[in-house]
Parts: structure tokens; sequence; C-alpha cells
């Protein structure tokens, strides 16, 4: 089996939810779609608690995030993916198609399912994690499509690149990832996705949770650095 099936019926898995929530959208009502949202911030942000839960380098993830949210706004992330999604929200004619595209592509690829789903299929080429995870997202992704738009559906993709590029790596680079920073990962990850949580649950979003993304790669890089003896402490 191909270590990349994983990433495709991961990325199939979103793309069938996200246009079953498009269909269906219209069907529901206003103040449904409301509570909606708040229940999938809700969720979304004790999925990341958990996620973070084992934390066991505070001084990595506080370097991580503070640093990479400075580097993500030296670097104008946020701008950049708004110009993108502006043009492209041009053509579908939908609002808040930014904040579903991005949601959407953090709650589906920032997570430990993703990272591990990805190594096991990179490394071993079984991608019993990533099928169990295109039935979740599948799920996820009808509901928030109904409540987020066109955002989600093309979220999808991106899940199937970005898991096909982590499994293409971890085939490649099997003594590089090693557990302990592949939990600082997943404990940075953790928090991103609980600042999702957080803005689902507030009218105006009050993270900027593309200007964190350099975080992700930040950890990887200290987490390296603490595993050749340097310390931070």
């Amino acid at each position: 089996m191909n270590h990349l099936t994983g990433a495709l019926v991961n990325g199939v898995g979103a793309l069938l939810g996200s246009l079953l929530g498009l269909a269906w959208g219209g069907r529901l009502s206003a103040a449904f779609r409301r509570e909606a949202m708040r229940l999938m911030g809700l969720v979304v942000v004790v999925i990341g608690v958990k996620m973070a839960f084992p934390l066991a380098d505070p001084v990595n993830l506080l370097v991580s995030v503070v640093v990479g949210a400075w580097l993500g706004a030296l670097l104008r992330i946020s701008e950049r993916l708004d110009v993108l999604g502006q043009s492209i929200e041009r053509r579908v004619g939908k609002r808040g198609f930014m904040q579903g595209f991005i949601s959407a592509a953090l709650i589906f690829n920032v997570g430990a399912m993703a990272i591990v789903g990805s190594l096991q299929a990179g490394l071993t080429r079984h991608p019993t994690i990533l099928e169990t995870k295109a039935i979740l997202d599948g799920v996820t992704a009808l509901l928030l499509t109904s409540t987020a738009g066109w955002g989600v559906v093309l979220a999808a993709p991106l899940t199937f690149v970005y898991e096909g590029v982590l499994s293409i790596l971890a085939s490649l680079l099997k003594g590089f990832l090693s557990g302990a920073i592949l939990t600082d990962l997943s404990v940075v990850g953790g928090v991103m996705v609980a600042a999702i949580g957080v803005n689902f649950l507030s009218e105006k979003p009050l993270i900027n949770i593309a200007n964190l993304l350099p975080a992700l790669v930040l950890t990887v890089i200290l987490g390296w650095l603490k595993l050749q003896g340097v310390s931070f402490l």
C-alpha cells in the first residue's frame, strides 16, 4: 500500500463531509448554526486542551508560541492569507471564507492524529490512523461547513497535501522526528487548536491563528536543540 493512501483517504473524507455540509447548510436555521458554532468551539477547546495535556517543556511551548506569533506578524502571514482568501472569496461569493479556511485547515492538520498518522503511513505504509481520522474529519467538516462555508471545502485538498508531505518526509527522515519532538509538536498544536475553539466561542476572533503557524517550526527546532544538549532553562 502506498504511503500516500492515508492522506488521500483523509482528504476525501473531509471533502465529502464539507460538501454534504454545503448541501444541507440551507436547511439549518440561523439559531441552530449559532448554537452549533458555540458547541463546536467548546468541543475544539476541549480537544486542544487534551492535546496539550502531556506538557513536558513549558519553556519550549512559551518560546515557540510567543516568538512564532512575532515571526508570523513580521512575515504578515495573516495578511497574505487574507489577500489570497479575499481573491478566492470574490469568485465564490461567500462571507467568512478566510475564517472557515484557516479554522478547518488547522483543525484537520494541526494535531496529534495528523502527525502520528502521517508518520505511521510514511514509516510503515499502514494508514490506519489516517483512515480513522478521515471519519472524524468528515463529521467535523459537515457541521463546520454549515456555519463557516466554502473555506472548509478548500481546506480538504490542503489536508491531503499536508499529510502527504509529512508522510513522504517521514519515509525519508526516519531518524529526525523523535518521540520528544513529536510530543512538543502535539502540545503546541493543542494550544493552537484550543485558540481556534476560543475564536468560535466569541463574536469576533480574539486570537490571530494564522500568525501562530511559525510556532510549529520553532518547536521542532527547539526540540532538536534540546536533544543536542542545549538547555534554555
